[in-house]
């Protein structure tokens, strides 16, 4: 089997405040040899280390939103990142009011950092880093405070490298056939010019998935979520405690179920859970219900998001 696209693992899926079963809100998503944390609520580095990750790939940090169950543990992991000698730049996005947060923590501790250190707030939507490989797009979505929501997504790969087509207009193997393959057009002896539409099938989609905590239903959560290989939502509450959960500004199980539905997203997992749960199995069955494709986050579970031929 091939290499997973993307390895997703979940640190911490409860809300408010710790559990013994469940910590605070934080996502790992591995891609080659990069890591992005997505929150750090509180102890989010002892979890990093359970899960063997190591900080050497962590290249950028998404913060949602400044509640303390999202954000109480970014202090100590940038602290511990300087204790191990870091000297790579590092990136932490998130909103308004998250740089203030980090330079007061950084003057009243009294701590430096032996490497740099680039703060960027999102005050609405848009792009917030794109590079040659990916792009990740916020959103607002609808909570008790500013809250932003990510979707983290490849760019397009080249379609299939046809050899018995590039043979058939005569191009020889070897470097040729690379630079098709990359998206190039080459030049055979003779002058003829060979471009890679005419040996590559279609384009094929690149992975993704959406991080969408905390928030009521709303529309930017399922903008966010548009066809997407995966899609993380909170379900803080169980179906028919709407009520509550708009009144503190959450979503239940079925909410998020119906996000995943009218997203299109191919599969969801919900997080956030309340510590009032213990047994999360009729969450899950609410939620499948609407989405059959949904799982039951728990701190520690992987999931790997495998590469689409076609859309």
């Amino acid at each position: 089997m091939t290499a997973p696209a993307l390895t997703v693992t979940f640190l911490g899926t409860g809300s408010g405040a710790p559990s013994l079963e469940r910590n605070l809100a934080s996502v790992a998503v591995q891609r080659q040899g990069d890591l992005f944390l997505f929150d750090c609520g509180e102890a989010a580095q002892i979890q990093y280390r359970r899960a063997a990750l190591g900080f050497a790939g962590l290249s950028a940090i998404f913060i949602s939103h400044m509640h303390g169950d999202h954000v109480t543990g970014l202090m100590g992991l940038l602290m511990s990142l300087q204790m191990a000698d870091r000297v790579e730049p590092l990136q932490v996005y998130g909103p308004p009011g998250l740089g203030a947060y980090i330079h007061a923590c950084r003057r009243h501790l009294q701590t430096r950092f032996s490497y740099p250190l680039s703060i960027s707030e999102s005050s609405g939507a848009g792009c917030v880093l794109e590079t040659d490989a990916y792009r990740v797009t916020a959103e607002p979505l609808d909570h008790r405070m500013f809250c932003l929501g990510y979707r983290f997504e490849e760019h397009s790969r080249p379609g299939r490298f046809d050899v018995t087509r590039a043979r058939a207009l005569d191009v020889p193997p070897g470097p040729l056939f690379g630079a098709l393959q990359h998206g190039n057009s080459v030049e055979l002896p003779g002058g003829r010019v060979i471009r890679p539409q005419d040996v590559l099938g279609p384009a094929r989609p690149g992975a993704s998935f959406a991080y969408c905590t905390d928030t009521r239903p709303c529309p930017g959560a399922v903008t966010l979520a548009q066809n997407v290989d995966l899609l993380i939502h909170e379900g803080t509450f169980e179906a028919g405690r709407e009520d509550e959960a708009r009144r503190k500004g959450h979503s239940t199980v079925a909410d998020a179920a119906r996000a995943a539905q009218l997203s299109g997203a191919r599969q969801l997992v919900v997080t956030h859970l309340s510590p009032r749960y213990q047994d999360s199995s009729f969450l899950a069955a609410q939620a499948r219900a609407i989405f059959p494709n949904t799982r039951i986050a728990r701190d520690l579970m992987r999931v790997e998001i495998q590469h689409r031929e076609t859309e």
